[in-house]
């Protein structure tokens, strides 16, 4: 693959994808672009922000209330976790408990824990405990990013 960069003075970022044959690394890139865009509402003190999903680190849901963290944020959200599990779940979001879904993209490494339980450490140091529920689902999804690398 060969990656142009050109600065223009139109302010609109422009894409242009050329391939030979449409296959799951095209698509792939396609949808890492196309999500660019996808942003979620969140609120920090009464204000609300528009949040990029790849600023996201994780979402969790703590006594009826749902949360978003980033990598120094946290963001307060209406919405409910399942809402965000559809939502996100075609953009490296993996359900990895009961209360939680996680960026793959932000996934630093994981190790086993007791009680057939997991241990996912982020980039940014923070550990999340993935419920063996949820194992089958996460290890999944993690073949498919090391089959698409």
């Amino acid at each position: 693959m060969k990656l142009f960069l050109e600065q223009r003075k139109e302010k609109e970022i422009e894409v242009i994808v050329r391939y030979h044959e449409m296959n799951s690394d095209v698509k792939r890139l396609v949808q890492k672009i196309e999500s660019c865009n996808h942003t979620v509402v969140g609120s920090d003190n009464g204000r609300q922000y528009k949040i990029s999903i790849y600023d996201i680190y994780y979402i969790e849901s703590v006594d009826k209330k749902t949360f978003i963290y980033t990598r120094d944020q946290v963001f307060r959200s209406e919405k409910k976790l399942y809402h965000f599990v559809e939502e996100l779940k075609e953009y490296d979001f993996v359900q990895v408990s009961k209360s939680c879904i996680l960026n793959l993209d932000v996934l630093e490494y994981i190790k086993s824990l007791y009680n057939s339980r997991m241990e996912a450490t982020l980039i940014n140091g923070e550990k999340i405990t993935i419920s063996r529920t949820y194992l089958p689902i996460i290890k999944e999804a993690l073949s498919k990013e090391v089959e698409q690398q």
